[in-house]
């Protein structure tokens, strides 16, 4: 499972080191070292590929010409970007990610579970202010479920 929280630095070029909780995790449960990058909310989300095809299987299941699945679909598919980890545990994110989120010095890894996110400092800075309070709201939804 991915957990925590981590800054790492990244590289002009994009290159960003993983985590290694994260890389260990993706070796030990996934046994790959690819991943599939996206855009989600204010962040890149990651993605092992093989949970990623999971998510793939249940968005073919939606009726693919409503207007809310193809809308989905192309931001979170069109967006989407395969990547390997490198031999030195570093990734390359793609120049219209960093661009998009504004990842440009540092980036902070956020796990959650079975994926994780890439949220530039300044935005996930701005997140935090507010994530108590839309903690203890989704806290009650998830308890009514």
């Amino acid at each position: 499972m991915f957990r925590g929280q981590f800054i790492h630095k990244i590289s002009k070029t994009g290159r960003i080191s993983v985590p290694s909780k994260f890389r260990d995790n993706l070796q030990k449960k996934y046994k790959t070292r690819s991943l599939v990058l996206s855009t989600f909310e204010n962040s890149i989300i990651c993605y092992p590929l093989t949970e990623w095809e999971k998510l793939e299987k249940k968005i073919l299941d939606l009726p693919q010409f409503k207007r809310e699945t193809i809308e989905f679909e192309r931001y979170l598919i069109g967006n989407a970007h395969e990547c390997e980890i490198d031999g030195e545990g570093r990734i390359m994110v793609p120049n219209i990610l960093r661009n998009t989120f504004k990842i440009n010095d540092s980036a902070i890894f956020v796990g959650l579970l079975s994926r994780f996110e890439i949220w530039s400092e300044k935005d996930w800075n701005k997140s935090v202010k507010t994530s108590f309070k839309k903690f203890q709201n989704s806290r009650e939804v998830i308890n009514e479920l």
